[in-house]
């Protein structure tokens, strides 16, 4: 159990104080614990473990830094909701490939009422194919359902792009080892996964992202990362959340599926336009995209710095961009 934060820590960082009563709670879900008194957490609608999308609005995410100690990773959840004013409605979690999960992040974002959002990271699809990772998969399999409560769980993302080629394979490779994934987890009764299935927004323009699509069978939500790349990377445009994703939304959006982003982002260029990039964003997910049930912002600073707390312009918007896609 951790150290109890000192009196004048707990002055500065009031946020302290809730993650450790948070950390108190979830240590009480000991081994004896079953699933369905931690399955019942959520504040999200589920039918048959399986997570409902919200009728009216959007919900509103991110992805926050994940280095540091567990105090530290859960006060920048924190940290952002009190700029938001309430909860984030989904929290993006990567997991390795080996990793075992879910762990006290899935349980804590289940626990205070977010969605975990599981990007469970790339494998060969050969080697899936071939079985070598049947034991491993079984175990993540049996753990998931163990836990009883919904998870988001996409399963290597942007598999279309060139730099994960190597490792996806064709697209029938891929898609062989997607569905071998999802046979495992269903004969082992596992019900609580609603699969994310998410290339690049980019590769829908180009016809590459579609090739790679396992099928409706296997797959609960529809999913795409885009990035206004300009002006920090070289020879990029700026470029309109709207016209990142249009044709991920043109081409989604006949599936019948629910749609989510799950990494968006958007660097300072002049003064105000990273906010007005933000709003302009809510506007169009509000009037145009209205199949997107989810939006996950990549909050951090890494190759070029996405993160919402460049300027108090780009805080205010996201937190209207929030407020204007409410899911509840």
């Amino acid at each position: 159990m951790p150290t109890p934060p000192n009196r004048r820590a707990t002055a500065r960082h009031p946020w302290m104080l809730a993650a450790l009563a948070t950390l108190l709670a979830a240590a009480t879900l000991g081994p004896g614990a079953t699933a369905s008194n931690r399955a019942t957490a959520s504040n999200r609608s589920t039918s048959g473990g399986q997570i409902v999308p919200p009728k009216d609005g959007t919900w509103v995410g991110t992805y926050q830094e994940a280095s540091g100690p567990q105090l530290l990773k859960q006060s920048r959840v924190l940290d952002l909701e009190n700029v938001l004013g309430r909860k984030e409605d989904v929290d993006h979690i990567y997991e390795g490939w080996t990793a075992p999960f879910p762990g006290w992040r899935e349980t804590w974002d289940n626990l205070n009422g977010r969605v975990p959002f599981v990007s469970w990271a790339k494998a060969s699809t050969s080697a899936v194919n071939s079985g070598r990772y049947d034991g491993l998969i079984r175990q993540r399999a049996a753990d998931v359902k163990a836990a009883g409560y919904p998870i988001l769980l996409e399963w290597f993302w942007e598999m279309d792009g060139s730099r994960n080629r190597h490792t996806a394979g064709s697209p029938a490779s891929f898609i062989a080892a997607w569905k071998r994934i999802h046979t495992i987890f269903d004969k082992a009764g596992v019900t609580n996964v609603s699969w994310v299935w998410c290339p690049n927004a980019w590769g829908f323009t180009t016809g590459e992202a579609q090739k790679f699509y396992p099928g409706d069978a296997s797959v609960d939500w529809i999913c795409a990362n885009g990035y206004n790349w300009g002006p920090a990377r070289p020879g990029d445009q700026w470029r309109s959340f709207q016209w990142i994703f249009q044709s991920f939304y043109d081409w989604a959006s006949t599936r019948g599926k629910p749609l989510m982003i799950g990494e968006f982002g958007v660097v300072e260029r002049k003064p105000g336009e990273k906010a007005q990039w933000l709003r302009d964003a809510a506007t169009t997910l509000k009037t145009d995209f209205t199949d997107i049930k989810a939006v996950v912002y990549f909050d951090v600073k890494k190759r070029y710095n996405w993160r919402l707390s460049t300027s108090s312009s780009a805080q205010s918007a996201f937190k209207y961009l929030a407020k204007t896609l409410d899911g509840g």
